[in-house]
């Protein structure tokens, strides 16, 4: 079964107006809240970052938006994501999408249980406002409300 974005996000996996020097730095705050929980382990983390180092930053799906995850492989006890947004961009190295504002860290235990989700967050950045909307949320609960679909 599916997961919606309001089954994966839960208010304590929310974290607003954060700092981060470099965007390895902002994976890894974004991710602790999954950490904390122990959706993922540390060497989950790890590999998130690892792909962007390996393939790029194909993360940063649209301006100032950017989804960390890796493939399953054991280290991902339950499928949860997190989101953080940064009170100043953070570059990923994509020059089309650059400064990132919103990262959010899907931690995935299967191939298929966060296909409703992703949907559902495809549907959020495609529009400009429904992203400013998440990154000036000034509450866990505000953001939360931003993450449904403008056509849901």
């Amino acid at each position: 079964m599916s997961a919606s974005l309001a089954q994966l996000i839960t208010e304590d996996h929310v974290v607003l107006g954060a700092s981060a020097d470099t965007w390895q730095d902002a994976i890894r705050q974004a991710a602790f809240p999954l950490l904390r929980s122990r959706a993922v382990t540390e060497e989950y983390v790890s590999r998130m970052i690892d792909v962007v180092e390996t393939f790029g930053p194909y993360i940063v799906l649209a301006p100032g938006v950017a989804l960390a995850h890796a493939q399953p492989d054991g280290t991902v006890s339950r499928t949860s994501m997190s989101a953080m947004t940064l009170a100043e961009g953070v570059a990923f190295g994509n020059a089309e999408h650059d400064p990132v504002r919103l990262v959010l860290c899907l931690a995935a235990s299967d191939s298929t249980s966060h296909l409703e989700a992703l949907r559902a967050f495809v549907q959020i950045i495609r529009t400009p406002e429904s992203v400013e909307r998440l990154v000036t949320a000034a509450s866990p609960q505000v953001f939360l409300a931003g993450l449904v679909p403008a056509d849901a």
